[in-house]
């Protein structure tokens, strides 16, 4: 079976709308759910989280390419962007439970597990930075500088005009230096 048809993605959601073919649907996914994915992973806390919220990104966009309701405005990618920001948002907003991620802890040997503070780094740092900016902040730096989207296609994610998602963007990078060098100035 093949995976990729080489149809391009208007193709292939004109053809999930008109019903008669489930290839065209499973296609797009193996094409999408990886920036899907990252776009999560790179804004919710955990891993688990973007799995989560992808899967349900996919569930909603399934259901609105078999409805038809992707009119083509956009880019395929931009418009599934779109319903990942959603979502991500909406989990963010969740109220949670505290929980504890096993990635800290190390075994003793004798069955018990004790957790360790492993040495700061650029990438902790970054996400700690990251996740101390406002929802809006971090989606345009999600958005541009890690799915390396235009500020067009970021834009039409946000809802916003190109002109104030680039001002947005600029506010953004700003405030994530500013969070970098208080978490510097911490650390010291």
């Amino acid at each position: 079976m093949r995976w990729d048809n080489g149809d391009d993605d208007e193709r292939l959601a004109a053809r999930c709308a008109a019903g008669d073919d489930a290839l065209a649907l499973e296609t797009l996914f193996r094409r999408h759910i990886g920036a899907t994915y990252a776009f999560a992973r790179r804004f919710l806390p955990t891993r688990e989280d973007a799995e989560e919220a992808a899967s349900e990104c996919w569930l909603r966009a399934s259901r609105a390419l078999r409805a038809g309701r992707f009119r083509g405005e956009s880019l395929l990618k931009t418009w599934l962007l779109g319903i990942a920001r959603l979502v991500c948002l909406e989990r963010l907003r969740q109220p949670r439970l505290p929980t504890l991620s096993l990635s800290g802890l190390t075994e003793t040997g004798r069955g018990d597990w004790v957790l360790f503070s492993p040495e700061p780094d650029l990438v902790s740092d970054l996400d700690e930075a990251l996740a101390s900016l406002s929802d809006d902040h971090h989606l345009v730096l999600v958005l541009c500088d890690l799915q390396g989207l235009t500020s067009i296609e970021a834009a039409a994610v946000l809802g916003r005009t190109p002109a104030a998602t680039k001002s947005l963007h600029g506010r953004a990078r700003r405030a994530l230096k500013a969070a970098l060098e208080t978490l510097e100035k911490e650390d010291v």
